[in-house]
């Protein structure tokens, strides 16, 4: 979901929330935590840094599970569905079909051109670096197996040919040639879960079955690229979660499986540094999680990250900035929060900083931009009348200020 510096875009790794399986902590009273956390006995912790502003007013309603990825220019938003009620855990809410797209060089939004594609929402998405390619999700009556592509520079969009995929909410990577989509599950209980997976090359508008996996169907898992091979790892499965996992290699249509984590089994992000993808926090069950580690696939071998300076978090968001990985907001795992505070991990000095708080969001958007994160949408507290609701505003976070 990141932006490298030096002008070439990382693969944009889409988190589909399922949001059954991360709301079942917010149906009590709601607490806005902007603030402390559990005290860690570590010295390599620094102290905050950096500024929040807000971005300004966009065309756009309160959503949640909208499409996202970031260009390199804008951040293109596109569907997704409100929380009418605070029932954010609703899937038969109805989705939404508008998208607009946000500048922030110069703080303004604009529309974008109308979709070919009906209202939904929990959709893959990815940046090709000409196109958003927008697949699957589901709408109000189920899921969905179709997908078309927006062109921003020629504000249009084209159908993409039909996938040979069953319909579902599913994740996906962007390799620099294909898109691959992996797993995934046809509603929010995760009763229903795959463990195949198909390519599609824009360049030919044409799709390819994947091989077959050597890991157990699953949805809401680390799906991220490596540059080389797409790692599959955790996850989960009904109401089992996974701690397995296996790499993909496009080039040789093959997999291997992972060197065992030392992680449980958990539902949880990640972010791919070049050389290591780290992993942090997540959920197992009800449970809310504070551990991670970092996987080397050059070596097939795994280390333990320094304790954080964080509580226990789901639904966070993690960007990676070209030198560490943000982790901000989220809730906590058997009360209702919403948290304001993040840390900055450093994966050379295996150390922690503590980032200036922001008024907490849960499952919202979040790119680096190569200068700042962006974080917009997500779920904030209730004006009264629900605890819960979608939010429609951003804010912009600067390392440096």
């Amino acid at each position: 979901m990141d932006w490298r510096p030096g002008g070439r875009q990382r693969s944009q790794k889409k988190r589909v929330v399922l949001i059954a399986a991360v709301l079942a902590v917010l149906g009590g009273v709601v607490v806005v935590a902007l603030s402390g956390g559990d005290e860690v006995d570590d010295t390599d912790i620094s102290a905050a840094a950096g500024q929040w502003t807000p971005m300004s007013d966009g065309p756009l309603s309160p959503r949640i599970a909208a499409a996202d990825v970031w260009t390199g220019q804008e951040l293109l938003l596109w569907g997704g569905r409100d929380c009418p009620a605070g029932r954010c855990d609703d899937e038969s809410v109805p989705a939404l079909v508008d998208g607009a797209a946000y500048d922030p060089a110069t703080d303004t939004w604009r529309l974008l051109a109308p979709s070919p594609l009906s209202p939904r929402s929990g959709t893959s998405a990815q940046w090709t670096g000409t196109e958003m390619l927008v697949w699957g999700g589901r709408d109000a009556d189920g899921p969905l197996t179709d997908g078309a592509a927006y062109d921003p520079v020629g504000e249009t969009w084209r159908a993409m040919a039909p996938s040979p995929l069953s319909a579902r909410s599913a994740q996906s990577v962007w390799t620099g040639a294909e898109i691959l989509v992996w797993g995934g599950s046809v509603d929010a209980s995760g009763q229903e879960v795959f463990a195949d997976g198909a390519a599609y090359d824009p360049a030919t508008d044409t799709w390819r079955m994947l091989a077959a996996a050597p890991v157990q169907a699953r949805f809401d898992m680390v799906l991220d690229w490596t540059d080389g091979e797409m790692i599959v790892w955790g996850g989960r499965a009904g109401a089992e979660n996974l701690g397995d996992g296996a790499a993909y290699d496009p080039a040789t249509d093959t997999w291997r499986v992972l060197a065992p984590s030392p992680l449980s089994p958990r539902v949880v992000r990640s972010e791919w540094t070049g050389t290591e993808l780290l992993i942090w926090g997540g959920e197992q069950g009800a449970e809310a999680l504070a551990d991670g580690a970092a996987y080397d696939p050059a070596a097939d071998t795994w280390r333990v990250l320094a304790p954080g300076p964080l509580t226990t978090r789901r639904g966070n968001v993690t960007v990676w900035t070209g030198t560490e990985m943000l982790v901000w907001g989220g809730g906590g795992g058997t009360g209702a929060f919403f948290f304001g505070t993040g840390a900055g991990y450093d994966p050379t000095a295996d150390a922690w900083r503590d980032i200036p708080p922001s008024p907490g969001r849960f499952i919202p958007v979040a790119h680096w931009t190569g200068k700042e994160m962006l974080v917009w949408g997500g779920i904030v507290p209730g004006d009264g009348s629900a605890a819960v609701a979608a939010s429609g505003d951003g804010v912009r976070y600067s390392p440096t200020g």
